[in-house]
């Protein structure tokens, strides 16, 4: 309530200007931004859905260096740590999975497909992010369910730079290189980034007598080589990456020890340290014909994750018996290839096939104490698509869009353990979508739409009982929404709002005592809300941004297979009914520094969000306040002062109960207060 406040009072004072927009103040005339969010060049005042933008610029002012940063500035997005930086949950508009092997939000890197675990990467060179809000099955197919982000990176060019990036905090210590040269003048260009990171710790092991023991260290490294004749049509990138992280994050707390953010392994019993290594290729070939541009994405990603369970007696030194080695790996195929056409004409659009091979395997050694025989199982999915959208400009003002997917899933299971088993199924599913949009004005656009959401079925990754061997089937949404987005006074007040209602079928839940529970299709869930997102430039360098989702997203006609219990009317787990956003950058009048000095405020509140289908584990409504000093020269040189989490707001990011015992949760924590400084030297 208190953090609620401030951002209250924050708000009456920071929007005060608008009560004047004076025609004094010079007006805000930004260029047409480009998105390939609809996977074809649009610009951004085109597309008839709910889409947000932020530039390079505009995270790094945030302090956003990896993926699950961007909650940070994209107003609705949760993304929240389920217990280590490998696994999270990313939840919009009411959407979220209960799974962590088959998030809601598909990420792609320059359109290629991220691995589960990877959503927290590091962001190194980023040029953009696009975040689609609302189901997206038509051209991204399986697992678009809740929304898209787009990571965008910058591509090398025919100039030579260099960037270094360094932070030091309580939170993390970190450096970034980035060096991008013409090989072949005019023809071929090359890029190396890197990024070195270490996360401090801030939890406490009481039995172990170790301090801050909670830390990560990560590592990644990325070339690019491009071939790009000037004025030619043909356009390559191959990208080669690799990151590793290494970690003992995964800890949970229990609730008498949460006020001291610390842990006592005696009473949980375990404490897991983990690698995630992560190799990505990518070739994109692009070839502009004039008038069409086809495009052939190929991605692989393989990902290994060995685990380490430490039991109490190891921690504390009497001896490494209980020493238990898990492991996990995935390696990922995917093809694209489209044909985007009619660039600026009245018909435009996109066509194209997608192929995708993923193979899991997880390995699980035996633990007595627990009852647990060693086990392997290995999980293997075919996906197949064909789609196609079209645009067609019924008149000046106004244009109807629509889109089809045709995909199919093959998935087999095979698995060896204190029992056996081997399945196999497939699904099928066809997801349209429909769009109408107007043009009110220029840079003033009102859209409906009705869209599709697949998340296919399988079978799960963890099996933990015999039950496992039945597939969970699809679940399904239907996505209806209308909108504004607009750009009003002279550039000085850009508005975009939505409001929408999704219809999802079949949600996939976990079900089953903690420690052998399955998924299974639990029933129905309805979201609805409306979003708002407020960008404005009063006075000659103040700028003021706002957003806000208020929904509701509850469980209908849904029950747990097994016992019967209903879930109707409870709230949907990990997705907050209300998100709201506020954040002022001022650039200070002096004459005394060559550059710019600014101050940045920010803040952002969560209601109520649960960790659970009964609604009995859940974080109250919390709010996180930031703020930084920025001074950024003409020569490239940006050096950040900061703090972020001012308030040291103690929050769960998820929680869960212990063994059979539903009165003892323990949970993840969220980040304390991190005071630091950044910068960064362009040459």
């Amino acid at each position: 309530m208190r953090t609620a406040l401030l951002m209250s009072v924050s708000a009456i004072i920071l929007f005060q200007p608008l009560a004047a927009l004076s025609e004094e103040a010079d007006p805000i005339q930004l260029p047409a931004m480009t998105v390939i969010a609809n996977k074809r060049a649009q610009a951004l005042q085109d597309v008839d859905g709910a889409i947000t933008v932020k530039t390079a610029e505009e995270l790094e002012q945030a302090g956003v260096t990896r993926v699950d940063d961007l909650e940070k500035v994209f107003p609705g997005l949760t993304i929240r740590n389920r217990g280590n930086r490998a696994y999270a949950d990313l939840s919009v508009r009411g959407i979220s999975s209960a799974d962590f092997y088959n998030p809601s939000v598909q990420i792609f890197v320059d359109g290629m497909p991220q691995d589960q675990t990877y959503i927290t990467q590091q962001l190194v060179n980023v040029e953009r992010v696009e975040f689609l809000r609302g189901p997206q099955g038509t051209l991204y197919g399986r697992n678009a369910y809740g929304g898209v982000l787009n990571i965008i990176t910058r591509q090398p060019q025919n100039r030579m730079t260099a960037e270094l990036g360094w932070e030091l905090s309580n939170g993390e210590q970190r450096s970034d290189l980035v060096a991008s040269a013409p090989l072949v003048e005019g023809k071929l260009y090359g890029e190396v980034a890197m990024r070195w990171s270490k996360e401090l710790g801030s939890i406490d092991n009481k039995s172990g007598m170790e301090s801050e023991f909670d830390e990560g260290l990560s590592r990644q490294g990325r070339v690019k080589l491009r071939y790009a004749p000037e004025g030619g049509p043909l356009d390559v990138t191959v990208s080669a990456q690799r990151e590793t992280l290494r970690s003992s994050d995964e800890v949970y707390v229990s609730e008498a020890d949460l006020s001291r953010s610390s842990f006592t392994n005696t009473s949980f019993g375990s404490q897991m340290t983990y690698e995630r290594n992560v190799n990505s290729y990518g070739l994109s070939v692009n070839y502009d014909f004039g008038g069409a541009e086809l495009s052939s994405v190929t991605a692989l990603q393989d990902r290994s994750m060995p685990r380490i369970m430490l039991t109490p007696s190891n921690l504390m030194g009497l001896g490494l018996a209980s020493q238990y080695h898990y492991h996990e790996e995935q390696d990922t195929l995917s093809q694209e290839l489209r044909l985007a056409f009619g660039e600026g004409a009245r018909l435009s659009g996109v066509v194209g096939a997608y192929y995708q091979d993923t193979e899991f395997r997880r390995m699980q050694p035996a633990i007595a104490a627990y009852g647990m025989a060693a086990s392997r199982n290995d999980v293997t999915t075919a996906s197949y698509a064909a789609f196609g959208e079209a645009t067609y400009g019924l008149t000046d003002a106004l244009d109807l869009t629509g889109g089809l997917r045709f995909a199919r899933e093959e998935a087999e299971v095979d698995y060896a353990g204190a029992f056996a088993f081997k399945a196999e199924d497939s699904f099928d599913d066809v997801s349209p979508k429909l769009a109408l949009g107007y043009e009110l004005a220029p840079r003033s656009r009102l859209y409906a739409s009705v869209a599709r959401g697949f998340k296919p079925g399988g079978f799960n990754h963890t099996v933990s009982n015999s039950n496992d061997r039945i597939p969970y089937n699809s679940e399904t949404s239907i996505n209806y929404e209308i909108g504004w987005r607009s750009s009003l006074v002279d550039g000085k007040l850009d508005l975009s709002a939505a409001a929408y209602f999704i219809q999802s079928q079949d949600k996939q839940f976990y079900v089953g005592n903690p420690g052998s529970q399955v998924l299974r299709n639990v029933g129905d869930t309805e979201s609805r809300g409306l979003e708002l997102d407020v960008s404005v430039y009063p006075l000659e360098g103040l700028s003021l941004t706002a957003g806000a989702n208020i929904g509701q997203s509850t469980f209908q006609d849904a029950r747990d297979p097994f016992t019967g219990v209903s879930y109707d009317g409870k709230t949907v787990p990990y997705a907050p009914d209300q998100t709201y956003s506020l954040s002022a950058r001022y650039i200070l009048p002096q004459v005394v520094l060559p550059g710019d000095l600014s101050l940045r405020g920010a803040g952002r509140y969560y209601s109520e969000t649960f960790f659970n289908e009964a609604n009995t584990l859940k974080q109250d409504g919390y709010g996180l306040l930031d703020a930084s000093l920025d001074y950024e020269t003409d020569d490239g040189l940006t050096l950040s002062l900061f703090v972020d989490n001012i308030t040291d707001e103690l929050y769960r990011t998820y929680s869960v109960y212990f063994g059979a015992n539903s009165t003892d949760a323990r949970s993840s924590l969220g980040e304390g207060r991190v005071i630091g400084v950044s910068g960064k030297m362009r040459f």
